[in-house]
């Protein structure tokens, strides 16, 4: 397999930047070594691939384009009527497996996923993404698909416990672009870098 290189190499510097004095309210990083693999059907075979994908990976599958599933690090998005995502780490699934009632690509290397955490992250995502964040309105495993500062994201929800947690998914050709935006939004609230993970 090829190996995945950030998009944000030349320009990602770990620290902190922006305003105060105290801790900072934000931190954000670039998840790396996130697979990505997008599973596709058709209308009449779709559901039986569902339920093939819940054995095959022990793992349940989402009910509408509104809500992840997710337990540990391997999430699942239904981003389309017959359109799967799923993040994180799948060892168990076999490219061929579906047959010809599904196709299943890797799109590991079309996307940069950057986690925007801490108190003050609903309103830095909210000053670009037309999305109520707030916790009643959007909760934790809500995803949405829609656009920042007109680029195409989708920003899930995450169950941060005590502070709000939210992973972007960019695509690849606007990362550098999208990472502009967000860390010169950052800076009024002070942001802290971290090293990508």
């Amino acid at each position: 397999m090829l190996e995945r290189r950030s998009a944000l190499a030349a320009i990602y510097r770990v620290g902190r930047i922006g305003a105060g004095d105290g801790p900072p309210s934000l931190s954000v990083h670039e998840r790396l070594a996130r697979d990505l693999v997008q599973v596709s059907g058709w209308p009449q075979s779709f559901p039986s691939q569902c339920r093939r994908l819940e054995t095959m990976l022990d793992f349940p599958m989402p009910d509408d384009g509104l809500k992840a599933v997710s337990h540990g690090e391997s999430t699942i998005f239904r981003v389309g009527p017959e359109r799967l995502w799923l993040a994180g780490p799948w060892p168990g699934l076999d490219p061929a497996s579906p047959g010809d009632e599904a196709v299943v690509t890797d799109i590991g290397h079309s996307r940069t996923v950057l986690r925007v955490a801490g108190p003050q992250s609903r309103v830095l995502l909210n000053r670009g993404l037309p999305i109520d964040l707030d916790e009643a309105a959007f909760p934790a495993g809500s995803f949405a698909q829609s656009v920042i500062h007109h680029m195409a994201v989708l920003v899930h929800h995450l169950d941060g416990q005590d502070e709000a947690v939210f992973d972007v998914y960019v695509p690849r050709d606007f990362a550098v672009s999208f990472w502009q935006w967000l860390t010169e939004a950052a800076e009024a609230f002070g942001c802290q870098i971290e090293e990508p993970g």
